[in-house]
């Protein structure tokens, strides 16, 4: 964007990545513009400054945390524990549950911060999923047999 060039709602949405309704949408919220004639005209200088003043300021997660997506902020662990998703040679995949709201948090650690990690959370590996060809276990139902013979002896 150019601070001394003006923009229509069209070239704003192109040039920022957002649909024309956000635009019109941040005019309602007050997104500075020139509404005398048509097509109305937004100041490069007032967009930057409006798009300066929306964006939150970039947090970092310290050890032991995690970001949530849903609360928007760095969350820690739920029950200070955590499992490894995948891991790599250099890094690994952490996920754990936000202690907030229960939602599955995904953090990428390497292995020089995995130390930090595990001086706070309890890391555990991640159980293999189950393949739908794999067979189920046999069933114990030993009793349903007894009960047979119990029914068989009472009716007789």
């Amino acid at each position: 964007m150019k601070v001394h060039r003006n923009y229509t709602v069209d070239e704003v949405s192109r040039t920022v990545g957002v649909c024309k309704g956000t635009v019109r949408r941040w005019l309602k919220e007050n997104l500075p513009a020139l509404r005398e004639r048509k097509p109305i005209l937004i100041l490069g200088s007032d967009l930057i400054d409006f798009l300066k003043a929306r964006a939150r300021p970039r947090t970092r997660c310290d050890i032991g945390e995690f970001y949530c997506l849903k609360c928007r902020e760095a969350r820690r662990a739920a029950f200070g524990e955590a499992e490894i998703a995948s891991e790599t040679p250099a890094s690994m995949n952490l996920r754990a549950l936000c202690e907030m709201c229960g939602t599955l948090m995904h953090r990428r650690v390497s292995r020089r911060q995995l130390a930090g990690f595990l001086s706070v959370l309890r890391v555990s590996a991640a159980q293999p999923p189950t393949h739908i060809g794999e067979p189920a276990p046999p069933s114990l139902n030993v009793h349903v047999h007894e009960d047979a013979e119990t029914h068989e002896k009472a009716s007789s």
